[in-house]
């Protein structure tokens, strides 16, 4: 029934990596199965869901290249999903994985992307921004930092009242969602059409003010780029 072994990497509750979990037991994703997790760190939540389902999982130092690979190996991997993984993959595992390693990042990237954008403080750069809409993305892994193909995005609202941790509450659900979407691309083999055109999930109910709020993004940067470099 499956045909693409999926190594997840974690480095905490491991709440996207149920979500995939969940999306293979209850026949939402088809073509794949978590047939290995890997941890940046030892004690964490994501270790004890892998064992709930019986799915092989180890701790490796994001260092200890040859082992990463070795484990790859050894289960046949074909794809890998970063899911909350705090680590820098190596150039060598990005390279032997080519076009076959997604992550999903708390934040509508390219905005609030790249080195020291993780966790909460995503959330707290985007409260200080103002903007009015925030979310998640999933994208492919390049050697660069969250530079990679957008593939997915989903989008929410911020609130008026929102703190960085009722933010990143919201935006989880979302992660939640979009990597579902996107490991069916990598194991079904249309992440082309998700590259070409990356979807937006949002609500129907924001459809209006989502498009609105871009449009005047747009209008405001064209405006910044034909205006007079000068200073005031």
């Amino acid at each position: 029934m499956y045909s693409f072994n999926l190594a997840v990497l974690i480095s905490g509750s491991g709440s996207n990596l149920q979500a995939i979990i969940d999306a293979v037991e209850n026949g939402i994703i088809k073509t794949a199965k978590v047939a290995l997790v890997v941890s940046s760190r030892e004690g964490v939540f994501g270790l004890e869901r892998a064992k709930k389902h019986s799915i092989p999982a180890t701790v490796i130092n994001n260092k200890s290249t040859a082992k990463l690979l070795g484990e790859l190996k050894k289960h046949k991997i074909d794809g890998i999903v970063l899911a909350g993984y705090l680590s820098i993959l190596p150039p060598n595992v990005v390279k032997a994985f080519e076009n076959k390693i997604i992550n999903v990042h708390p934040a509508l990237l390219p905005m609030f992307g790249g080195k020291g954008f993780y966790g909460l403080k995503v959330h707290e750069a985007v409260l200080a921004s103002g903007v009015k809409y925030s979310g998640a993305t999933v994208h492919m892994v390049d050697c660069g930092v969250d530079t990679g193909a957008v593939l997915i995005r989903g989008v929410v609202c911020v609130l008026d009242d929102d703190t960085a941790e009722s933010l990143q509450k919201r935006v989880l659900e979302v992660e939640h969602k979009i990597i579902v979407h996107a490991v069916r691309a990598l194991s079904g083999g249309y992440i082309a059409d998700y590259i070409n055109k990356p979807p937006v999930l949002r609500s129907t109910s924001d459809k209006e003010g989502i498009h609105n709020y871009a449009d005047g993004l747009k209008k405001l940067s064209e405006a910044l780029v034909s205006a007079d470099s000068e200073g005031i």
